[in-house]
């Protein structure tokens, strides 16, 4: 009998899960304004075996447009990607080989956006990482 409580259970946990409506991508849209920005680390170890301090960045504004999603990072570069009807954010990684030099350099970002407008994000990079954290104005 506790055997079959305990599958009742989780159907009745599952159907609760799945009942819930996902919004569409359009829902998010709108302009965030970044409200935190923390370094995941303090300090990161180059290629060749040298420490260096992560210094503060503050992205720009992230703006979502019909499941669109898109921001200015502080050094300048630009992301672009999609928000999916549950919230997730995917921006497009950036790869490029570094100015007078055979090394590239390498940064993503990955996140969820909630119902009451905020998005936790995290910009990763083989060196600096950072938590971002943009409220819907």
């Amino acid at each position: 009998m506790q055997k079959e409580l305990s599958i009742i259970g989780c159907f009745g946990l599952l159907l609760a899960v799945y009942a819930t409506p996902a919004l569409s991508a359009s829902a998010y849209d709108g302009t965030y304004q970044l409200v935190s920005s923390t370094k995941v680390s303090a300090t990161y170890t180059t290629r060749g075996g040298q420490t260096g301090s992560c210094p503060d960045r503050n992205p720009g504004p992230l703006t979502i447009v019909q499941g669109r999603v898109q921001y200015t990072s502080a050094t300048g570069r630009h992301f672009e990607g999609t928000v999916s009807p549950q919230g997730r954010l995917l921006l497009n990684r950036i790869e490029e080989v570094l100015p007078n030099s055979s090394n590239t350099f390498e940064m993503n970002v990955s996140g969820n956006v909630d119902r009451t407008g905020t998005i936790r994000a995290i910009q990763r990079s083989y060196s600096c990482s950072y938590n971002f954290v943009w409220q819907k104005q």
